[in-house]
């Protein structure tokens, strides 16, 4: 017993040296990437080394920087990890719910990341994005149908993971020491941030008001009005406090849609970075003899979950004109509430991360005590503390670099130039837009204290 709880402390120690090292403050590299935009947005202002992760901020941060293919290449790395899950779960609920053993007993940072589902559907979006800013709407509507399956896909895997939750409550409910641990999980931890009623007003953690008028803009935009008018009503449904889908439906139904010579111009405005994670320890005490001996032990043990840390500056848009005629946005989504949605999501998942972890340092922590009297004792009682203090933290990846919140707009206007000016926080900053086809669009990103336009080319 002795041994084997060595051994796995050298491998969790020695798991620090790999690529997905489970000590990683993903936190700490996200905060250098903002630092490194605000003070100076080069190419290589993303932080961090070649990984999933990476692909998908860079991805992101290149569209910013009007790099569109750059921007889809990088994003095309992540895609793949995605597509490759999604085909996993595509048409079956019996796909696997953990990606290893090494997940459960080591941390989640020790597995490849997985992007969440809302992380998911965003990169089709922002994909089709950067192909309508190219002019490529057939490659745009692809990536829309790419969202589509891909929600079919998160929709399964849901479904497994509340099948799979209620046979781990089940598994709590027969295990005294499972139990236990569980009812001191619940009441220890403080789950009201993801578990109230604005996080739980949202349908789900991976569909967004704003992706789905994308795509029903985009299929408008195609001449595909059977295809656009569910995106629209889609979007509607996520966000029914808004009146630009309901007026976009009436529009599409009554053909009032083009207009001679004008431009149909869908105006996104992205505030702030999206929420970031930090993992967030609570001591626990707990008394078991997991053995049987006849000596009982104290046990210290550490509770570790993901906490959100949203962005100040994200909070609000911005005022912004079009030839001088002040525009009217409506916020479509707030990636705060859809990290809060995915977190109370996860909940189940958490626990179940948390007990497992649990089980092993306490069953560490029983053979030290045990161990007591001979020459082992006190070196596998520092063995076993070492070795839960380095695994027992919640994985802080996350695509910071998505947005805080989305607004759009959507305008009329004649062909030929105009100019936009955006006012923030007291400072003015302009664009002088072309517009010469019958449908655009026209991005504008607040992050830090910067402002990126991105236009078609």
């Amino acid at each position: 017993m002795i041994k084997k709880i060595l051994i796995l402390t050298i491998i969790g120690i020695s798991i620090v040296a790999c690529a997905n090292n489970p000590l990683r403050s993903y936190k700490d590299d996200s905060d250098r990437t903002l630092n490194n935009i605000s003070a100076n947005p080069t190419d290589t202002a993303v932080y961090g080394s070649s990984d999933i992760i990476y692909y998908m901020e860079d991805g992101l941060y290149q569209r910013m920087l009007t790099k569109y293919d750059a921007s889809n290449s990088q994003l095309a790395k992540a895609q793949k990890a995605v597509d490759d899950w999604v085909n996993s779960w595509s048409n079956t609920t019996s796909g696997r719910i953990s990606d290893s053993m090494t997940q459960m007993l080591v941390n989640d940072s020790a597995v490849d990341y997985q992007p969440k589902g809302y992380e998911k559907t965003a990169m089709s979006s922002y994909r089709a994005l950067n192909h309508i800013d190219v002019n490529n709407w057939e490659n745009a509507r692809i990536e829309i149908k790419k969202m589509y399956q891909t929600e079919v896909a998160i929709q399964n895997y849901n479904q497994a993971l509340y099948m799979q939750t209620q046979a781990d409550t089940a598994s709590y409910q027969s295990d005294p020491q499972k139990n236990s641990l569980y009812q001191q999980i619940r009441s220890k931890y403080n789950f009201a941030p993801v578990d109230n009623p604005a996080v739980l007003a949202l349908k789900n953690s991976y569909q967004t008001a704003f992706s789905h008028y994308l795509a029903g803009f985009v299929f408008e935009a195609l001449g595909e009005p059977s295809l656009s008018r569910p995106g629209y009503v889609n979007a509607s449904m996520l966000n029914p406090h808004n009146g630009l889908s309901p007026k976009s439906i009436a529009n599409l139904d009554n053909g009032k849609t083009k207009k001679t010579g004008y431009t149909n111009l869908l105006i996104i405005e992205e505030v702030g970075h999206a929420p970031q994670f930090k993992s967030k320890q609570i001591p626990l005490i707990f008394n078991y003899n997991s053995s049987k001996s006849a000596q009982t032990c104290v046990n210290n043990i550490n509770l570790f979950f993901p906490e959100l840390v949203p962005d100040p500056d994200g909070k609000t848009s911005y005022n912004y004109s079009i030839d001088d005629k002040s525009q009217q946005q409506e916020l479509y989504t707030d990636y705060n509430l859809m990290a809060a949605r995915y977190l109370h999501d996860q909940i189940p998942h958490m626990i179940a991360r948390n007990i497992a972890a649990a089980v092993r340092n306490i069953s560490a922590s029983q053979a030290s005590c045990n161990a007591a009297q001979d020459d082992w004792g006190t070196a596998l009682s520092i063995a076993a503390s070492i070795g839960g203090f380095l695994l027992d933290h919640a994985d802080e990846r996350t695509w910071v670099l998505l947005p805080s919140r989305v607004y759009l707009n959507r305008v009329q206007l004649p062909y030929g130039e105009h100019t936009v000016r955006l006012n923030v926080n007291g400072q003015e900053y302009s664009k002088v837009v072309k517009l010469n086809a019958p449908y655009q669009i026209l991005d504008m990103r607040v992050l830090q204290n910067r402002v990126f336009f991105m236009n078609q080319q």
